[in-house]
């Protein structure tokens, strides 16, 4: 059925391809700054940043953008970056072993939660690789400004923001009495409104003076392995005040092959658009924007989940106001989304099907003021509000779908529908305040602190019958007791958390940066971690965000997770003008309270009565103490450069971390899926691996640019996967190594891709691809018996793919 969408999507694309071939060359876009100054620095060699952040830019992402499908992917070149597998499109992403809702992701303003019990629609699922303009990477010993009910650090993306004809000058921002923007103001620039100068021969320019500029890219992409075609559009409108952006991608891809002898990964295929309008007016160092964003998604696969993604829709509204004035500047923002998400069985996976449903619904709004107090002080305030409400029930079964329960006589298995969470809500209200000052040339420091106030509850639950016959499951009976002992209890919960953050920098000379910082941040437990209430069986492996196949249920006495993260910083860059090489590492060290993990309840389940099948176990949400430690950098360095042959470098990556739960053991002899594991096994030899953290791997490449012509092949090394979690079944993945190339060619109006990765076609597991699901489940339901420990396996990685890429700009 989209066989027909797909061939017009691709005539229309060529088409417009083919008519913009002949467009001259697009101008640069400088960059003017509402507020703050920028630091003044040689112009070959720019400053070091801020080590608690790392910017992913414009150019990293349009070189990314060919081979990645899913933005999360986008960030996986970054030092202390991992992304743990989903579909297509819904990787999640992890800092320093720290993932999911232990991260604040916010995109454009909107903080979008995962309204699926699989977290299937994770955050970053809802913007394309098309759509970005930057990411920020935020650590957790980070300012409290820029992430509050989480632990793990943010990542912050800024979509394209729309173009203006003109540049519009802000009045800059002084300190009192009219002294100039103080150095530690530069150090911390508002963030830059793009415009284009007047006038510019070649450019498309509209109007009876030539007063409306019209820009934009239109991009198509083509990705073997996956049979993957995308294509996406940025079109911008604009005079001096007033733009009009549109920001459109479509994508569709077949299951991938993984490396070796080729085979099929099941439930790896998928299709999704995405379709953004962003209307903006600027006047006077003062700027208005209000987007609008739609999502579908008519299926996605999820290999290492037992459901499939069978639709997801979604809308979101922002209002943005950034404004300058004397005493600083000032942003306020208000956001709404909503998403409809359903879940079922895609064809490779099963025949049958029986529904399970999403509704969810985000809002809030944030204020945050910048204040220049003097030449050395900077002052932060802000006050947010994030509401959450989310509906998740299974209909009633009419088809006598019957799987897991036995049909009584006369009767339905199912007749109610199962209502997991009935009307649930989140709250949070946050506050923060935040200082920056700079002691002398080479010391600077930040303090801050935050309080956040989160209160939620649910309605009571539902089970699919509240009827219990004599030849009713045992499954049935133990959730229609869960559901009563829930439903009699108070489930209204409040935290009130506080966090704050200590950061001591020190420059002894250009070109070299020491940092050292401690934060205190805090989470509390998402609505599945503290109202999930079904107890036995299968049901309770549908509440499962970490692909390990076993069952979870909630815990109401949860308590809010809180991570004291240490952190030292050292960087260091060549300030000779030459910009000859670069270099940052950063050790740390996480200790978690109330970390939220899942314990063994001692009941086990089999996805299929056969013989010998794989044991799962079902774990209920409990607070443990925990720690995490590591490091990461990257570094570059310059060998060759001269007109005839252009500029030669080497670029390098290397991350680390390793953590464990304090008070559950690692037992040895502890094999996946036998289930001999018993609960007592882990209270011995405490240190439990902690799920899915990467291990270490390094990126190093060679890039080399003449003109516009730029090539890199890059090597990933990846060290095995020893330390796992026991508890949870983990699967140890051993070492491999990947050789990616890739060229591009840049002229004029038009940019090619082309490139293949994983050129020898190497056959791996990813470290974070959990329980290869859909293998399993397939083989033990067609062929019983002993096929499912057979195809019993982490998933497998992407095989051999080559992909290209073409990009026209007007």
């Amino acid at each position: 059925m989209y066989r027909p969408a797909l061939l017009r999507g691709a005539s229309a694309c060529a088409l417009i391809l083919a008519s913009l071939a002949t467009a001259k060359a697009q101008v640069s876009l400088p960059q003017i700054v509402v507020g703050a100054a920028q630091r003044q620095g040689p112009p070959t060699t720019p400053p070091l940043e801020k080590t608690d952040e790392t910017i992913v830019t414009q150019k990293e992402i349009t070189e990314e953008k060919p081979p990645e499908t899913d933005t999360a992917k986008l960030l996986e070149h970054q030092p202390g970056v991992s992304v743990q597998t989903g579909g297509g499109v819904s990787g999640l992403p992890a800092i320093r072993g720290l993932a999911d809702d232990r991260l604040k992701i916010v995109v454009g303003g909107v903080q979008a939660t995962s309204s699926c019990a699989n977290h299937m629609n994770s955050p970053l699922s809802y913007t394309d690789p098309n759509t970005i303009g930057r990411v920020e990477i935020v650590t957790a010993v980070s300012s409290v400004s820029k992430g509050g009910d989480s632990i793990g650090g943010s990542i912050l993306v800024t979509p394209k923001s729309p173009v203006f004809a003109t540049p519009v000058v802000a009045p800059g921002v002084v300190g009192p009495g009219g002294a100039p923007a103080s150095p530690i103001v530069a150090a911390s620039p508002y963030p830059p409104v793009p415009y284009l100068p007047l006038p510019v021969p070649g450019t498309l320019r509209f109007g009876p003076n030539n007063e409306v500029l019209a820009t934009g890219t239109i991009s198509a992409f083509f990705r073997g392995n996956n049979n993957g075609v995308g294509v996406s559009a940025n079109i911008n409108m604009a005079n001096d005040h007033w733009s009009l952006l549109y920001n459109g991608s479509w994508q569709r891809a077949t299951n991938y092959h993984a490396g070796g002898n080729g085979d099929k990964v099941l439930s790896t295929g998928f299709m999704s658009e995405n379709h953004a309008v962003t209307l903006g007016y600027q006047n006077e160092g003062h700027l208005f924007t209000f987007r609008g964003a739609y999502q579908n998604i008519p299926y996605q696969g999820f290999p290492n989940q037992r459901m499939d993604m069978t639709r997801n829709r979604s809308y979101s509204l922002d209002a943005l106001y950034k404004g300058a004035f004397e005493w600083g500047t000032l942003e306020a923002r208000a956001y709404w989304h909503q998403v409809f998400h359903k879940m079922g069985f895609l064809e490779d996976r099963f025949w049958l099907n029986h529904p399970m449903i999403a509704l969810g619904r985000d809002f809030g709004y944030s204020v945050k003021a910048e204040i220049p107090y003097s030449d050395q002080d900077l002052f932060r305030i802000g006050n947010e509000f994030h509401g959450y409400r989310l509906q998740d029930y299974w209909p009633s079964d009419l088809t006598g779908f019957t799987q897991g329960f036995a049909t009584p006589p006369g009767s339905l298995s199912r007749p109610f529908a199962n209502v997991n969470i009935n009307g649930g809500q989140r709250n949070r209200f946050g506050t923060y305040a935040e200082w920056e000052r700079r002691w002398t040339t080479q010391w600077s420091s930040m303090i801050g602190v935050r309080n956040d106030v989160v209160w939620m509850d649910t309605g009571p639950g539902q089970s699919y019958t509240s009827f219990i016959f004599p030849n009713t499951p045992l499954i049935a009976r133990a959730n229609n007791v869960a559901v009563n002992i829930f439903n009699a209890q108070n489930r209204a919960r409040t935290d009130i958390n506080f966090d704050m953050t200590a950061l001591a920098r020190y420059e002894p000379e250009p070109g070299s940066l020491y940092e050292f910082g401690y934060s205190r941040k805090t989470r509390s437990p998402n609505l599945y971690e503290r109202y999930t209430w079904p107890v036995a069986g299968p049901f309770t492996a549908m509440f499962n965000w970490f692909g390990d196949g076993n069952g979870y249920t909630g815990n109401l006495n949860l308590k809010p997770e809180v991570a004291h993260n240490v952190a030292f910083t050292g960087a260091w860059r060549d300030m000779s003008g030459a910009n000859n090489w670069e270099a940052r590492i950063s050790p740390f060290y996480t200790y978690v309270e109330n970390y939220i993990d899942g314990a063994r309840t001692g009941g086990t389940f089999n996805t299929f009565p056969v013989a010998n099948s794989y044991i799962f176990q079902i774990m209920q949400f409990r607070n443990f103490k925990a720690e995490l430690y590591g490091v990461d950098g990257s570094g570059r360095v310059k060998l060759h450069e001269s007109p005839e042959y252009g500029r030669l470098q080497a670029v390098g990556v290397v991350s680390f971390v390793y953590g464990r739960n304090l008070d559950i053991g690692n037992p040895q002899y502890c094999l996946p899926g036998n289930g001999l594991c018993s609960v007592a096994s882990f209270l011995i030899k405490k240190g439990d691996g902690l799920w899915n953290l990467m291990p270490a791997n390094a990126r190093i490449a060679l890039e080399h640019q003449i003109g516009g012509l730029s090539m890199a092949a890059e090597t990933q090394l990846v060290a095995p996967k020893d330390h796992v979690s026991a508890n949870k079944g983990e699967f140890t993945t051993p070492a491999y190594a990947l050789l990616n190339l890739r060229a591009a060619y840049d002229w004029s109006n038009m940019r090619i891709d082309l490139g293949v990765d994983n050129v020898t076609d190497a056959l791996y597991s990813l470290p974070l691809g959990g329980f290869d699901l859909t293998n399993y489940s397939r083989n033990a339901f067609l062929f019983g018996r002993n096929a499912g420990l057979a195809s019993v396996r982490q998933v497998p990685g992407m095989g051999r793919n080559f992909y290209a890429g073409l990009t026209v700009r007007f």
